[in-house]
């Protein structure tokens, strides 16, 4: 890169060659004056030539944030993710860094680390969880990073910014006898196999959601989980693909569950007798009564309000998964064939979740090695 310092009337400034323009092919550069002294503008346009040797010019990106976060999520980030991700980061971004964020409307080059602080610091204020905080950090963060390689900005303000720690709530997890309890009490009740299969196959509530009759089989005792009810901005609950890869799996079943499912079906197709016609018949496992998609919404009430006439523990949905994995590795099932049953991506994932149910066989492992050694003597 070349550059001069000239002298224009009682000042100076200097001259930066930094480059062609890729459209026109027109040299391009870049000016500033006013300096009093000659030696001031040099000293700038060394600096200025240490940086675009460093990193190459980048041009000061005047597009405001707001605009430039809606860009980079449909012409980029959206073609990337699943649908039901895009739906959910959608709405984050119009609702926290669009319409309720200090810097929407300023230069994407002039937000700094003190104003993603202070965004954080409000979002705290507001009394949002630290974990949602989180996913705001994140998507800030993969914005402005692709800002940078397009050379929109020269650095991520979003490197070195503070965002609060996550706190890890504690896990909610039914006893036996809660368990028991409360699917004594919803027995008749219209959402029952949903809450049954929860706890009894550790499946999703997308997942549950989901199942056709034609993903159960009876005689070998197994469920194909291969896809989800899912929310989508503007499309409604519709069926999607597995959260993972290894969220398609075969769930086995024992033989209580089957004789459920037997008698569930049965049920439903008397009650689809006495409908006819009227009834929309989707092979879903799970719907209303009429044979449609059972909205998830509804779930969670009828889940609120038996939880409540029951008398156990507050839990969420979520919580029933916890439980069924919870109760299988503190009997000792290996974290690799739970990770499989969940359909976690990995088992580390299982592990770190659940490390602290693991039964401790630290003194059992000494006493094996110790019988060994025994044996050689």
């Amino acid at each position: 890169m070349k550059g001069s310092v000239k002298k224009r009337g009682n000042t100076y400034q200097y001259v930066v060659d930094i480059g062609r323009d890729p459209v026109t092919g027109k040299r391009k550069q870049k000016t500033k004056g006013g300096f009093k002294r000659q030696k001031d503008a040099q000293a700038a346009l060394n600096k200025v030539l240490h940086e675009i040797g460093e990193q190459g010019y980048v041009e000061p990106s005047k597009e405001l944030f707001s605009s430039f976060i809606e860009s980079w999520f449909t012409s980029h980030y959206e073609k990337r993710i699943k649908d039901t991700t895009a739906s959910n980061a959608h709405s984050l971004i119009n609702k926290h860094l669009i319409r309720e964020n200090p810097f929407a409307n300023k230069p994407l080059s002039k937000i700094t680390t003190e104003d993603i602080d202070a965004f954080y610091n409000l979002k705290i204020d507001e009394e949002y969880s630290s974990s949602y905080i989180r996913k705001m950090h994140q998507m800030l963060n993969q914005a402005f990073t692709q800002a940078v390689k397009w050379k929109r900005i020269k650095y991520n303000p979003v490197t070195d910014a503070d965002p609060p720690a996550v706190k890890k709530e504690e896990m909610k997890i039914w006893s036996y006898d809660e368990i028991n309890t409360f699917l004594e009490h919803c027995e008749g009740e219209r959402h029952y196999l949903t809450f049954f299969l929860a706890i009894y196959t550790g499946m999703r509530r997308g997942e549950i959601l989901g199942i056709k009759w034609s993903d159960i089989d009876l005689v070998n005792k197994t469920i194909h989980v291969q896809r989800s009810l899912a929310y989508i901005s503007k499309k409604g609950y519709i069926l999607t693909s597995t959260k993972t890869k290894n969220s398609n799996r075969i769930v086995p079943i024992s033989e209580m569950v089957v004789k459920v499912l037997m008698n569930y079906r049965t049920q439903q197709e008397m009650h689809k007798a006495q409908l006819g016609e009227l009834y929309q018949d989707e092979d879903f496992v799970i719907c209303t009564e009429t044979g449609s998609k059972q909205d998830p919404r509804n779930v969670l009430r009828a889940l609120k309000r038996l939880i409540t006439t029951s008398g156990v523990t507050q839990i969420r949905f979520h919580d029933f998964r916890h439980t069924h994995a919870s109760i299988l590795i503190s009997k000792g099932v290996d974290v690799v064939k739970v990770s499989k049953r969940l359909g976690h991506a990995n088992a580390k994932i299982t592990l770190e979740t659940y490390a602290h149910l693991v039964p401790n066989e630290d003194n059992h492992l000494a006493e094996i090695f110790e019988k060994e050694l025994e044996k050689i003597s």
